[in-house]
Parts: C-alpha cells; structure tokens; sequence
C-alpha cells in the first residue's frame, strides 16, 4: 500500500509538474541566473601545471657488491634504494616542502608579496598562519603519478596568473632542496653505520689472518697430515670471508660518503610550469547548471508543499 500511496504522489506530481511547467521554468531561470550571479562574487583562480621525471637514485654495482653479505652478516640493512614518481608525488604537499615555500615571496599585482599577505593572514599568529597556508595550498595542489615513466604532473591554483606559475617554480625548487638534504641525511647515517661495521669487520681480518700466521709459524709443513689440511682450509676460509666482508663495507661506506654530500637534482623538469592565460574557476557553465537544478528542485519541493491542490 505504500508503494502504490508513493507511486501515487509520484504521478500527481508530475501531473502537477506539467500543469505549472512555466511555474518550474522560471524557477529553474532563477536558479541559473543566481548561480552565474555567484560565481561574479567568487574570487577567480588560475591554474599552473608541472612535470617532472624522477631519476631512480639505486646504484646496481652497489646492490651486487652487497648481495652476498645479506646472508653473511644477518640482513645488514644497507644498499642502494629506488626513489620512485610516487614518493615525489607524496612529498610535495608535505610540510617539509610547503614550509620552504610559504616563507618566500612571490609576484603579486606588479609587486612582490609573501602568501600571508596574499590570503589575508597578516593578523594571526604566526604558527596558525603557517598552519592555515600549508591546508589551503594542500587543497588547491593536484598530482598525478605515472610509474610506467617515472612521471609526475602536479597543477597549483593561486588568485592570480603570475602567482600560479610562481608558486609551481617554487614547489618544483623546493621539492628538489628536500630531497637532496633527506638523502644526504640518509647517506650521512648510512656511512657512519657502515664505518663503525667496516671497522669491526677490518678487526676481524686482523684476527682471522694473525690465527693463521700462527698456523704457519706452528707447522712448517702439512704434507702427509690430513688434520692440518683441514685446519689450514678453515683458516683460509675465515681469511677470505673476512676480507670480502671488510671489502664490501668499505665500498659501501665510500659510496654512502660520496651520497652524503651529492647535491645533484634527483628530478628533471619536463614540462616547466607556463603563465595560465584562462581563469580555472569559478566554471560559470557548472554554476548555472547548478543554478538551474536547484531551481528545479525548489520548484519541485514548492509542488509538494500544496497537497491541498494535489488533492483536489
């Protein structure tokens, strides 16, 4: 019954829909012209966008020349690692990155302007401002990652066109200061571990060579004595698996030193960012097709609220 009861109201509805269609019409007129109206009030946005291409960062001879030490020396964690368009994408709405770029300035109506005077936030306390343009630029950042090509687009939206393309120069800047102070940091950290493991593993060689001196010094000849070969093999081989060791470290240390004080972009930029020459929003074709549904759907709820005439 209830079903039928709303089928029912349905039809009326639409009965009543067609009877007062210049009634909807002009709601819906209303409704677009309101709509085109608000978007005159809301304040314009230009959009600049960016590619770059991440450089991968692992170095294959490194990776070889530690495979086997993995084993040998329980899951050592050091070796060259992949910096991938997907970590660049996630870094660039970071604080790390927003931070550097909400402290410079930036072109602004034929001036030079800092953010807190573009947005309005001169007045507030400083750790709130910096709070309040680090979400706005969030919001009006867009990335895509293409992991095929190592690709990553961004766009920025700012108020003006010369600010919007500042603003994608500088986030691209920016981005590229972080990561290079994050991997030196990382290298710097790795060379010091592996600095104090390539000194352990050198007194382990000492230790290995100096026992098998004393094997010598001890038996002048081993010929004829099956037991002694067998020593001497095992010394040998402690010999050999210390020095690879203490070899492998100390490549990689002298790899982690030279990493620690690279400064070389890990990112070529493809496509800089352009001036914009179109507003990106407000869309005023979107504006008045909203306009124009709540004006029907005003219209629409004024037809329900007349059950009296629907009734009838």
């Amino acid at each position: 019954m209830a079903t039928l009861t709303t089928d029912a109201l349905v039809n009326r509805l639409i009965d009543r829909g067609r009877e007062r269609w210049k009634s909807l019409v002009g709601f819906a007129l209303v409704g677009g012209v309101v709509g085109v109206a608000g978007s005159f009030l809301v304040t314009p946005l230009f959009e600049a966008s960016a590619a770059f291409q991440a450089e991968p960062t692992s170095n294959s001879q490194l990776q070889s020349s530690l495979a086997g030490l993995a084993s040998q020396l329980g899951g050592l964690p050091l070796g060259g690692s992949t910096v991938n368009a997907q970590f660049f994408a996630d870094l660039l709405p970071s604080d790390a990155v927003l931070g550097r770029v909400i402290s410079d300035t930036f072109p602004y109506k034929g001036g030079r302007a800092t953010l807190e005077q573009v947005y309005r936030l001169s007045g507030k306390p400083s750790p709130l401002k910096e709070y309040i343009l680090a979400n706005r630029l969030r919001r009006v950042i867009s990335s895509t990652v293409n992991t095929r090509t190592n690709m990553v687009r961004f766009s920025v939206e700012a108020p003006a066109p010369d600010l919007a393309k500042a603003l994608a120069e500088d986030l691209v800047s920016a981005l590229n200061e972080v990561n290079i102070e994050l991997r030196q940091a990382r290298a710097s950290a790795e060379q010091s571990f592996t600095a104090d493991r390539a000194e352990a593993a050198r007194r382990e060689l000492s230790g290995a060579e100096q026992a098998l001196t004393r094997f010598y010094q001890r038996n002048r000849s081993i010929s004829g004595a099956p037991a002694l070969a067998t020593e001497e093999r095992r010394l040998m081989r402690n010999v050999d698996m210390a020095q690879q060791v203490f070899t492998q470290l100390r490549i990689q240390q002298e790899q982690a030193a030279v990493q620690a004080v690279r400064n070389t972009p890990a990112i070529s930029v493809v496509d800089p960012p352009m001036l914009p020459v179109r507003k990106s929003s407000p869309k005023r074709k979107v504006a008045a097709l909203l306009g124009i549904f709540a004006g029907l759907c005003l219209g629409g709820l004024k037809l329900m609220l007349e059950p009296d005439r629907l009734a009838g």
